[in-house]
C-alpha cells in the first residue's frame, strides 16, 4: 500500500472506496478481522467483525435503505494511528420518500495501515423521524 503514507490518506482512501462501491480497494484498507461499532439506535447498525458484515451490513446496507445516500466529510483529527471525523449523513428514505441530515463522528484505529476498529458517534434521530411514515 505504497500510495498510503498517514493513518488519515488511509480513512481518506476507505472513504473514496466506499463512495466508488469498490469492494476490492475496501479489503486492502480495512483489516479481515474489523471490529465496526456502529452507534445503538442508528437504522441498521449494529457491532460487526469482519470485513464480509462490514461489506454486507453497511455497504450494501445503506444503498437500499437510503436513495441518494451520502457522506459529506468536515473535518479529520490524527493522533498517531487514530483518526477522528467529523461530518454528517444525507439522503432520501427509500420507502418514505424523507429526507434527512445526520452529523456524526467516525473514530478509526489503525495498525499496520489497515482499519482494525471504528467507532461511530452520531445523532441518529434525523435517520429514525426520516423512517418514520407521516
Amino acid at each position: 500500500m505504497s500510495d498510503q503514507k498517514t493513518p488519515t490518506h488511509v480513512v481518506q482512501a476507505m472513504y473514496a472506496a466506499f463512495a466508488a462501491n469498490d469492494e476490492p480497494r475496501l479489503r486492502e484498507l480495512i483489516s479481515e478481522d474489523v471490529e465496526w461499532i456502529q452507534c445503538e439506535g442508528f437504522p441498521g447498525g449494529e457491532h460487526r467483525h469482519g470485513i464480509e458484515s462490514v461489506l454486507q451490513g453497511v455497504l450494501r446496507g445503506n444503498k437500499t435503505t437510503w436513495n441518494d445516500f451520502r457522506v459529506d466529510l468536515d473535518e479529520y483529527l490524527a493522533a498517531d494511528d487514530r483518526v477522528a471525523v467529523f461530518g454528517s449523513y444525507a439522503g432520501q428514505h427509500s420507502v418514505t420518500g424523507k429526507s434527512m441530515r445526520a452529523v456524526f463522528t467516525h473514530v478509526y484505529d489503525l495498525r499496520d495501515g489497515r482499519i482494525v476498529r471504528f467507532r461511530q458517534y452520531c445523532d441518529t434521530w434525523p435517520m429514525v423521524r426520516a423512517a418514520q411514515p407521516s
